[in-house]
């Protein structure tokens, strides 16, 4: 037996009465959130559609969805209904802490007809929403053995209680809520991979032209809804003579710098600036300036500064890599333009300082 429910092996059935549950028969409900979890990649707008379908069989007087911090472990509270949900924002439950907090713990249901006689309910939450809980049924998001999250169904003092089946079809759709989670965060994850440098954690030329591609094309979502106005940037930044240290001190070496760059070159840029690594040893940095903000030349006048205090070295071998740079300023439409004109002005500063 699951605490306070029925076995595992046994088969959800429909109740009995005048009810929602009645009209809309299970099989017609796990379609149509079958149907939900493969319909899109996008895990907010799944998840807002699952809730809905079971407000729309269970009609709970409250229910919501809590998400596990895979950091902390703790739940925090993604879609809360029936209650306030700014009074939500920031409560956390602890791990093991009240009954969802035990289900997220365990990865085991829990379905409590009458929270008076358990010992697990903690009244925090009730003291926090002003709801009075009388029944509670909690499912982990669980797949693969790993709990993303908890779903709860509660009905107050005045509502009625759930049943055995309740619990049994709850736990169905968290299962399928799991698999949502688990694709999200897959795609996600190959997002990352394709967007990232592997070595230095740095958005790549993949990302870049992705990024190119919304301001070369007028029809793009992106450009259409674009201040005009806007300024950017474009800092093209290499390494002088990054071959010798190659040569001279192996490629392990030469990863230790470069990954020492990209920590340095972050180091200059603000949260909203975009950093690339576009070659073997090149990077790219994105400034945007809006229209009303700082004069463009001051921003580049900063950033020239940070640069040229910027340094690159090998943390475990005494030497360090010049870096040489180039930067362009104008209309972000013409974004491409600006980053070919930094580059030939980076290649113009590395010649004249071989004399060439």
């Amino acid at each position: 037996m699951l605490p306070g429910g029925p076995p595992e092996s046994a088969m959800p059935a429909q109740t009995d009465g005048n009810t929602m549950k009645n009209q809309y028969p299970l099989k017609a409900l796990f379609s149509q959130i079958g149907m939900l979890i493969t319909s899109s990649l996008e895990l907010p707008v799944i998840l807002d559609r699952i809730m809905h379908e079971i407000r729309e069989y269970f009609e709970p007087q409250n229910w919501s969805l809590l998400r596990l911090d895979p950091n902390t472990n703790e739940l925090f509270f993604m879609i809360a209904e029936g209650i306030d949900t700014g009074l939500m924002e920031d409560l956390r439950l602890r791990p093991g802490e009240g009954i969802a907090g035990k289900v997220a713990q365990t990865g085991q249901a829990i379905y409590v007809p009458d929270v008076t006689k358990s010992d697990l309910f903690s009244a925090r939450v009730d003291a926090i929403s002003g709801v009075t809980t009388r029944s509670i049924i909690a499912v982990p998001l669980n797949f693969r053995n790993r709990v993303y999250g908890v779903i709860e169904l509660i009905n107050t003092e005045e509502g009625p209680l759930f049943s055995d089946d309740d619990y049994l079809v709850l736990q169905t759709i968290a299962d399928f809520a799991a698999i949502a989670f688990a694709n999200a965060q897959m795609y996600e994850e190959a997002i990352l991979i394709a967007n990232h440098d592997p070595l230095t954690g740095l958005l790549n030329r993949n990302r870049l032209e992705e990024i190119l591609g919304q301001y070369d094309s007028s029809d793009h979502p992106a450009r259409r809804s674009m201040d005009i106005r806007e300024q950017a940037l474009t800092i093209v930044i290499d390494l002088d003579n990054f071959k010798e240290v190659n040569d001279r001190h192996g490629h392990q070496a030469g990863d230790r710098v470069l990954r020492h760059t990209a920590q340095s070159l972050r180091s200059c840029m603000r949260t909203e600036d975009l950093l690339f690594r576009i070659g073997g040893d090149e990077f790219l940095a994105l400034v945007f300036i809006p229209a009303h903000g700082v004069e463009p030349e001051t921003v580049r006048e900063q950033f020239t500064r940070k640069l040229g205090i910027c340094q690159c070295q090998d943390s475990r071998e005494p030497f360090t890599v010049r870096l040489s740079w180039g930067m362009a300023c104008g209309p972000v439409t013409r974004l491409r333009a600006l980053i070919n004109e930094a580059d030939q002005a980076m290649y113009h500063l590395k010649r004249s300082r071989k004399g060439i």
